[in-house]
Order: C-alpha cells, then structure tokens, then sequence
C-alpha cells in the first residue's frame, strides 16, 4: 500500500469543517490516501473543533495548532487544504508553497487580479502544485446548461464561468 499523503486544514472555521465531511466521505468511500495530521487556525479553538470531529469523523484527531510556523512542527506534510478567508487565500497559499506543501486553495482563488498572480508567481518559484477547489463546473445543472449553450437549444452563450 502507498503511503499516505500528510494534510494539513488551514483555516478550520465552517469552510473547513466542511472540507473536513468531504474527507469523511471520501474515507468512507474507500478513497482515504490522506492522513490528516494538522488544524491550523488563529483561534485555537476553531483548531481544537475541527480537530475533535476529524476524531469523530475520521477515527483519528489531527493535532491542532494556532500558525504555520507550528503546522509545519509537525512534520511530514506534503499538503495543505486551505480553508481560510478569501482575503488571505493568497498570502496562506504562497507561504505554504514556499514551506513546500502543495495546495488545495478554496474558491474564491484570489480577491483580486494582483493576488491571484501572486499566487502563479508561487507556483512558478516553488514548483508546488495549486488546485482552486472550483466544484461548480461540475454540478449537474450547470453541466446541462453547458451542453444546452453548446447544442444552441438555449441560445447564444454571452458569458459562462
């Protein structure tokens, strides 16, 4: 069996309890390559919360910490799932390349043009990988109103993201 990647949450506010049931679902799918070892939040006891359900979700609580300095204590992390708020997506994605995780961004990627190309700028000197969690292209409806724009029952596409 492979080993399995070491995941850290950053920001374990409700965002990242609900990345944390999406894990739940995966493990109980039997899709768990993923060992979550860290919860990282300023307010410890968002931290300590998200840490307690994983315990009770995923049969094992990550250890919960207050920064990144004491996220990457830890050890072993190969990744970081970061849940915070979209003001900081960029700064907490690029520290946490340059610490040499990869990312998994919630969307939004960056508030702002400037952020998110700091944000490519990380990647392009890190070589770590970034993937913006964007579930919405994949929603059913919204893959049916692409195939409907893209047959021309509908009409014509003015915009679509």
């Amino acid at each position: 069996m492979a080993e399995k990647l070491r995941l850290g949450i950053v920001g374990c506010g409700g965002m990242g309890h609900r990345h944390l049931s999406g894990l739940a679902e995966l493990q109980r799918a039997g899709l768990s390559p993923f060992e979550l070892v860290g919860a990282c939040d300023p307010n410890l006891e968002n931290a300590r919360s998200l840490a307690a359900e994983a315990e009770e979700l995923l049969g094992q609580a990550p250890q919960a910490v207050g920064s990144m300095e004491e996220l990457e204590k830890i050890g072993g992390i190969r990744a970081v799932d970061v849940c915070t708020l979209p003001n900081v997506h960029h700064t907490v994605s690029v520290e946490g390349m340059e610490r040499g995780w990869d990312i998994l961004c919630e969307k939004p990627m960056g508030l702002t043009a400037r952020a998110c190309k700091r944000m490519r700028e990380g990647v392009a000197k890190t070589g770590r990988v970034l993937s913006v969690a964007e579930n919405y292209r994949r929603d059913p409806i919204n893959r049916l109103a692409r195939a409907l724009l893209d047959a021309g029952v509908i009409g014509d596409r003015r915009l679509m993201l």
